[in-house]
């Protein structure tokens, strides 16, 4: 089941949201989500204004949820699809020490200003909840 947020854009699949939930009481463990962003001309992605003002406040509500960036990088090309190609900006990697922490971002004092610019920037968006226990890096040259 899913539900509209109050910005009535977003959509929480309430399914996945009450396994997280689970997964916070009981054996708690570090959360990677990637994020796949499409913005919209209004962002003048990567140097807008607007762009740069959200990614400021949504620095704010990852460290509230004790997270960190891993990585941003704007996307160049699909070179491969199957099925229906949607074209992104940026894929972002938020790692989260809990669960529960990611959970708490709900009480985040910057959180009506985050969602209202993300409004106006994001066109198209999916966040991937993946195991954050063993996030990725590069390898040591």
């Amino acid at each position: 089941m899913s539900v509209l947020t109050n910005n009535m854009s977003d959509i929480i699949n309430i399914s996945d949201r009450a396994i997280m939930e689970e997964i916070a009481k009981t054996d708690d463990h570090p959360v990677l989500m990637i994020n796949q962003n499409l913005y919209t001309a209004k962002a003048e992605f990567p140097d807008g204004e607007l762009y740069k003002e959200w990614r400021a406040i949504n620095q704010k509500m990852i460290e509230y949820g004790d997270g960190e960036i891993i990585w941003s990088m704007p996307v160049q090309g699909q070179i491969l699809y199957n099925g229906i190609c949607q074209a992104l900006s940026e894929i972002l990697a938020y790692w989260y020490p809990s669960h529960q922490a990611f959970l708490s971002m709900k009480d985040a004092p910057y959180r009506e200003e985050n969602f209202a610019i993300r409004k106006e920037i994001i066109e198209y968006a999916i966040v991937h909840r993946c195991d954050g226990r063993n996030p990725p890096t590069l390898p040591k040259r």
